[in-house]
């Protein structure tokens, strides 16, 4: 009897040591974005952004790298601002970045997020300041059409056109997101690619249908010439894809700078309307 009382409660005991090693194997840990405050902390970190459509995720990982000072764990690209916001709210990125623009967006607009505290990008970016510049692409071809917008974008910016645009559709506390159209039948039509990536610059709602800052930029453009403008939702790493076929005439909102070679370019660029100063990196709060 002794013996057998003495086995099951080894039995016991086993059975209770297991179940509290399988509890801790199954306690999900906190997450590592909370505690982030500094570029410091970003150390050994996994993080994620929006597909660029001509850097691959190892060149996006030294890029970013390079820029913080810090070692990754790892970088991987998405598709769209969902799935974007997805890897950092499941956990499978301890953060994301963006542009400057979106990363204020986002955080007036989600719920949980905090920009991290990052020292200044002194690189070169473009003239005037700033990281990148949007601009629209285009095939090579169109260097007369290239000549018409940037004359177009340049009457926008001296009439201040385009300053109110950016105060009511990208600086506002709620950006606008409908514009009145003006009639533009009897113009040829472009096709603009959208990805709605870049929000408040290129936003789509919440049935997929472009919005907000692109729209009115676009309509704007009507008005000063002898096109009319029509939005193609596409994927990013789709875009220079479908332009290059002719599926697409322009790509809305492609970030340049001079640390771009000329020579490299097998596409176009208008001037740039919207100046994009840093990358941002946000995290769970």
């Amino acid at each position: 009897m002794k013996k057998g009382v003495i086995g099951l409660w080894a039995v016991a005991v086993t059975v209770v040591l297991l179940l509290i090693a399988t509890a801790a194997g199954f306690a999900k840990p906190d997450a590592k974005g909370k505690a982030i405050t500094s570029s410091e902390q970003l150390e050994g970190c996994v993080m994620a952004g929006v597909d660029a459509a001509r850097l691959p995720e190892e060149n996006a990982e030294v890029l970013f790298e390079t820029i913080l000072g810090t070692k990754l764990a790892g970088y991987h690209g998405v598709s769209d601002m969902d799935e974007l916001l997805y890897e950092l709210k499941s956990d499978r990125a301890d953060v994301i970045c963006c542009p400057d623009v979106t990363a204020e967006y986002l955080i007036r607009t989600e719920t949980g997020l905090k920009r991290v505290q990052v020292p200044k990008d002194t690189s070169n970016g473009v003239e005037g300041g700033g990281r990148l510049s949007f601009a629209m692409a285009m095939r090579t071809a169109d260097a007369a059409l290239q000549q018409e917008l940037n004359a177009a974008i340049s009457e926008l910016e001296d009439d201040g056109t385009l300053a109110a645009l950016k105060v009511a559709y990208v600086d506002a506390d709620e950006p606008l997101d409908l514009y009145e159209k003006k009639d533009s039948s009897g113009k040829r039509t472009l096709y603009v690619g959208v990805t709605g990536t870049v929000p408040p610059i290129d936003r789509v709602d919440e049935n997929g249908v472009p919005c907000g800052f692109s729209v009115a930029f676009l309509a704007e453009l009507e008005k000063r010439t002898g096109y009319r403008f029509e939005t193609v939702v596409i994927e990013p790493k789709d875009s220079f894809t479908l332009l290059n076929s002719g599926k697409v005439d322009l790509l809305l909102a492609y970030g340049t700078s001079k640390n771009t070679s000329p020579g490299e370019k097998d596409y176009l660029v208008t001037k740039g309307y919207y100046t994009m100063r840093e990358y941002a990196y946000l995290v769970l709060e």
